[in-house]
């Protein structure tokens, strides 16, 4: 299994610990809007740190569990007691080492498949760790849609050579769910159409030409895709949330 991003930029790229989740964050509203929190006593995020997305469960009672390679993790069971979360096991290893020997009502991974060149046998080693009728939440960034890929691939190359364009066809998604068991509760796109860079461009004609070329890709969206909010070729991201039958 080959992974596409090293430990060292994950380090780099998340820093210290940071649990803070502003309020109108897409992801949150997404899962938000698509889960019932009633049914759910608790949840894993694969790839967990630096653990704000746990906050959106934590914040509604749901137990915190989850598993990622940083070292920094261990911090976390600490941090979310402080908050008076429900706060289970903290793993600091590869996930695909790790043997799940407890199972959970709900397992997540964002931004975290896209990152392998097997992106299959990643998103399959998810169920391993899903109770009977537990969900799924499987979240990346949509690089491959058109109006996405072409800023990225000109103004933040380093960055966009780190995903697996592969792992970002819902339709392919569906049908390894469909084929393991699961209902599916959402698949689609979301997010609008926002970018954002890793690479600063410190050149300044390189910052006029990506300024001019978002403009100019912001109006080909509204030309062509005027009536629609959500399109894979613009969404930022793509979702989907299934329940294990």
């Amino acid at each position: 299994m080959k992974n596409l991003a090293t430990l060292d930029y994950w380090t780099k790229a998340h820093g210290k610990i940071n649990i803070e989740l502003n309020p109108n964050d897409l992801i949150k509203k997404w899962i938000s809007s698509n889960i019932d929190f009633a049914n759910i006593k608790s949840v894993f995020e694969i790839g967990c740190y630096p653990g704000r997305y746990l906050t959106i469960f934590g914040d509604q009672g749901v137990e915190v569990n989850g598993v990622d390679y940083i070292k920094e993790v261990k911090k976390l069971p600490e941090i979310f007691e402080l908050k008076k979360y429900k706060v289970g096991q903290f793993y600091n290893c590869d996930f695909f080492e790790l043997e799940p020997n407890i199972k959970y009502d709900c397992v997540m991974s964002l931004g975290f498949i896209e990152h392998f060149d097997n992106w299959e046998r990643t998103m399959i080693n998810h169920f391993n760790f899903i109770n009977d009728e537990g969900y799924l939440i499987i979240e990346v960034p949509n690089f491959r849609g058109m109006l996405q890929r072409i800023p990225r691939m000109l103004f933040d190359y380093e960055n966009y050579k780190r995903h697996n364009l592969n792992s970002m066809y819902l339709k392919d998604w569906n049908r390894i769910l469909i084929e393991n068991d699961f209902e599916i509760i959402y698949s689609g796109y979301f997010g609008g159409y926002n970018l954002w860079f890793e690479g600063i461009q410190k050149n300044k004609i390189n910052r006029l030409l990506k300024k001019y070329l978002i403009k100019t890709l912001i109006l080909v969206r509204k030309i062509f895709f005027k009536n629609k909010v959500e399109s894979p070729y613009f969404s930022c991201a793509i979702g989907i949330i299934a329940k294990k039958r």
